[in-house]
């Protein structure tokens, strides 16, 4: 019996000494990983939820706007289509203002749905280049590009591994993102609408007072799992507009390589084409 004991504690001390041995990777190891982990993914589906807020000053008085977007997307990188549902509410302290664009690519043309209030729906076509899936991974502003966005700019970025976490039963890496003066000058662009002529990095690093910027990684698979960026700026008297702008966003990828169906509307069929530039 007390061999059988014996024998039972020695495989316990060697099954820990092992477990103790593996080595969690590095943050660059991690960041290489997502990095290499974009050519493995063909289709998949996120949801983002952003909002900006901004605070105007005038005449001892103060205003703040609300601007509320909501993304959802699936995109098939195999057969290059994608299909996107963006709602957009304006909060002002007057009547909410929303709207909604639907947006959807397939056989070489974009199709996009516009509806206003009070409104019949609108659906216009434009075509897209071969190369359209590049200018979708830069295209964050309008939405499309957001996991490849995030992705692409872990590159140039400080990254730190915080600890893990489950995201929809996933095990994740959670990482601190830490980004350059080149990101951070492209978050204020984004937040107030300046010229980048118009921006230096004493600027910068002036206005902009707090900012959080995270991200999980799943384990296995290394395919961003979720993000969320909080920024917070309080611009100068000399700057035209609001005095203060906090934007906060939160995405979630999911579905990854999964089957997934994008079907053109019927009513799709009849859109205007836009006009040429």
């Amino acid at each position: 019996m007390w061999k059988n004991i014996l024998t039972m504690f020695l495989v316990l001390v060697m099954v820990l000494s092992l477990a103790s041995c593996v080595k969690e990777p590095s943050a660059q190891e991690i960041v290489d990983g997502v990095i290499y982990s974009m050519d493995e993914i063909r289709t998949y589906q996120y949801d983002m939820d952003g909002t900006v807020t901004m605070t105007f000053e005038s005449e001892g008085e103060t205003f703040v706007n609300t601007f509320a977007q909501s993304y959802s997307c699936t995109v098939d990188v195999e057969n290059k289509q994608a299909m996107i549902v963006i709602t957009m509410t304006t909060v002002t302290g007057q009547p909410d203002i929303t709207g909604e664009v639907e947006i959807y690519v397939t056989d070489g043309m974009a199709y996009f749905k516009l509806e206003t209030p009070g409104e019949e729906p609108t659906w216009i076509k434009e075509e897209v280049p071969d190369d359209w899936l590049e200018e979708w991974r830069q295209s964050q502003q309008q939405g499309m590009g957001l996991v490849e966005y995030q992705i692409e700019h872990l590159e140039a970025a400080q990254v730190e591994v915080i600890g893990s976490e489950k995201v929809g039963g996933i095990d994740c890496y959670v990482l601190e993102v830490t980004p350059d003066f080149q990101q951070l000058w492209q978050l204020y662009n984004h937040l107030v609408y300046q010229e980048a002529s118009d921006v230096t990095e004493e600027y910068i690093q002036e206005v902009i007072i707090s900012f959080s910027i995270k991200h999980w990684v799943a384990k296995d698979t290394y395919f961003l799992m979720k993000a969320e960026i909080d920024i917070s700026a309080e611009l100068t008297p000399e700057t035209p507009g609001p005095s203060a702008v906090d934007e906060a966003m939160v995405l979630l990828a999911y579905n990854y390589n999964q089957p997934v169906s994008i079907v053109l509307p019927p009513e799709a069929e009849e859109a205007i084409e836009a006009p040429s530039e």
